[in-house]
Parts: structure tokens; C-alpha cells; sequence
């Protein structure tokens, strides 16, 4: 993937992502496109430009005051990062925002978020803002598949997320296998000196599309024919099947990206009956009527009950809810039923 970091005019195929913390965003995006490939997303038109929702806030105010019907995210953007051409919103063809909760950030404002979730309610126009409560990684915080206990799952306002709530969801079994593409590329470039990027990916990539356990050994040994040699190919055999089977989906038949995408199905439908509780107080909804929930839930609404819920300093909490993963259902919910381990 070239650097989509770089923010550059093109023609109307870009998709701007606008988030606070770049590498998790960033990974997260990566294994969606790449567990749901009818996307029709190229990471290569895909842009990420990192900033916080305050500041962005502050970025609108000051370029367009009150006149919110006029805000143009990339044109912001294109200001921002100093270019001489300005691009606009009619160059992109889905503008998203990504941002967590952060109730305990020093610029927190009931009043402003609301307004950002009031206003970005369409990525094909403005924008979407898909807030994250208390934080982006709030989608691994399943504790099995399917999670019963997620219904009522909540943290405390005095939790103060960030390295806490990173800490409590980094052994969950959704972070493990999420973990997983990274995982081997550390072992690879650490443990055995596979320092060629490109090379490294390759193999990562080898390793994900197995999908069974029988020959597993002689599956490894082939990818990594003619990349790491004598002695430490023995070696590194042995702690990447050991690596990869202690995920589990190998039993399943499926490989890596199959399994994920299994993962997302179910990931994306607890937090579709979890927005439902809190907007509705009933979390079990049957799979057919699933999708006309969806569509039903107000994203401002449930900002609103957060902001309810979560204002005691001491006794408040926040509902765990991830709303990035319904960027998925938001493109085509079709991409949920059309799946043989459909919901």
C-alpha cells in the first residue's frame, strides 16, 4: 500500500477518513476491506488525515462560524495541510469521521459532539461521524461469540479510558485474533530477520490464507521457502503454527480473512441489538428484523443517552458500543446476509 497518508487531488474516487489516532484506525480499516472485498474501496484512494473532534470543531467554527450547512470536510483539510489547489467534498466519494468518546478529555463538550453527530449523518454528502464509546477498540471487547454479558456491558466514568480501557480489552479473544497479521509480522522481522518489507508482507499475507491444520508444518515451510533458512526455518515453523492454531478459526476450515469476516458479522450484530438497548431498553431482535432495526437507530439519540449516563463524575458510566464496525451495513447491510455463517 502506497502512503495514504498523503493527502493529494485526484479524481472523484478518493475516500477522506478523518480520525484522532491514525495506526489503530488505520488497521481496523485495513481488515474490514479485506474481510468484506466487495467493498469497492481501494486503499490506495483511501486518504486518512488525523486530528481531534475538538480541534476539528474549531477548524469548522473558525472557516465557516455558524454557516454549518456550508462545512466541506476536505476543503478544511486541504487548508490545513497548506495546498495551493483546495480539493472539495465533490471529489470524494465517502467522507468519513471516526472518533472515541473521551468523556475525561479536558476539551469534552456535551454541546459541541452533539452538534458534530447532529450534523455528519451522511458519507456521501458531509460526512459521517461514527463515535465510539468509551474508544475505538470498544469492538474487541467481546468475551466469546456469541457474548451474552455484552447487553450490559459498561465502564465507569472514573475508568478515565485510554491506556486503562487498552488495557482491559487487550487479551480479549476479538483482540487476539485482530492482533494476528501484526502478531506474525513481529515474529518474522524480530525473531527470524525477515527485514525486507515487502517480502515480510508477503509472507504474513501466505500464512492468513491457510486454512487448514493438516500439513501445517509443510504449508509454513513453503511460504517461507528461500526466506529463512537452515536451523531458524526449523524453528521458526514450529512457533508460527504454534502462533497461528492457538487462534482457533484453523479448526473451522476457514482461513484468516473468512474467519474475520465471520468475526465482524457477529461483532457488527451485537453492537447493532446493543445501540438498540440503549435507544429502546430491548437488546435480543431476531435476525429478520435485524436490518429494519438498524435503519432505525439514531446515532444522535444514542450521544444523548451517553451524555445522560455518563455525567456523574463518580457514579456515572458509559455503555460499551462501537459504531465504526456499521460502516459495513451503512455501505450494503447485504454484505451481512449474503455470507454462508450469515446472522
Amino acid at each position: 500500500m502506497s502512503n495514504y497518508d498523503w493527502f493529494r487531488p485526484r479524481q472523484r474516487r478518493q475516500h477522506l477518513f478523518i480520525v484522532e489516532g491514525k495506526h489503530e484506525k488505520n488497521e481496523l480499516m485495513k481488515l474490514l476491506l479485506k474481510s468484506f472485498p466487495e467493498i469497492d474501496m481501494d486503499l490506495d484512494d483511501v486518504i486518512v488525515y488525523g486530528t481531534n473532534i475538538y480541534q476539528l470543531y474549531l477548524d469548522i467554527n473558525r472557516e465557516y462560524e455558524d454557516d454549518w450547512e456550508e462545512v466541506d470536510l476536505p476543503f478544511i483539510v486541504s487548508k490545513k495541510k497548506g495546498y495551493k489547489t483546495p480539493v472539495r467534498k465533490t471529489d470524494f466519494i465517502n467522507i468519513v469521521l471516526v472518533f472515541d468518546y473521551e468523556r475525561h478529555d479536558p476539551n469534552f463538550s456535551e454541546e459541541k459532539i452533539l452538534k458534530m453527530q447532529t450534523y455528519f449523518v451522511d458519507s456521501a454528502d458531509a460526512g459521517q461521524l461514527y463515535l465510539n464509546y468509551p474508544m475505538i477498540e470498544s469492538y474487541q471487547h467481546l468475551l466469546a461469540i456469541p457474548d451474552s454479558d455484552y447487553a450490559d456491558r459498561s465502564v465507569p466514568v472514573n475508568l478515565q479510558p485510554g491506556l486503562q480501557y487498552k488495557n482491559l480489552v487487550k487479551n480479549t479473544m476479538v483482540s487476539n485474533i485482530v492482533r494476528l497479521p501484526l502478531k506474525l509480522k513481529e515474529i518474522l522481522a524480530e525473531r527470524f530477520h525477515v527485514t525486507d518489507e515487502e517480502v515480510c508482507d508477503q509472507c504474513v499475507e501466505g500464512l492468513l490464507s491457510i486454512k487448514e491444520t493438516n500439513f501445517l508444518l509443510e504449508q509454513i515451510e513453503t511460504i517461507l521457502s528461500g526466506v529463512v533458512m537452515g536451523r531458524s526455518l526449523v524453528t521458526a515453523k514450529y512457533q508460527l503454527a504454534d502462533t497461528l492454531q492457538q487462534c482457533g478459526y484453523l479448526s473451522a476450515g476457514l482461513a484468516y480473512y473468512r474467519y474475520t469476516r465471520y468475526l465482524f458479522a457477529h461483532i457488527i450484530r451485537h453492537n447493532i441489538c446493543k445501540a438498540n438497548k440503549i435507544l429502546r431498553g430491548m437488546y435480543e431482535i431476531e435476525s429478520g428484523l435485524l436490518k429494519d432495526c438498524f435503519i432505525s437507530l439514531d446515532l444522535k439519540e444514542i450521544l444523548r443517552v451517553q451524555n445522560n449516563v455518563s455525567r456523574d463524575k463518580e457514579q456515572g458510566f458509559i455503555w460499551v458500543l462501537n459504531t465504526y464496525v456499521f460502516f459495513i451495513p451503512d455501505y450494503n447491510f447485504q454484505l451481512l446476509e449474503q455470507d454462508k455463517y450469515k446472522l
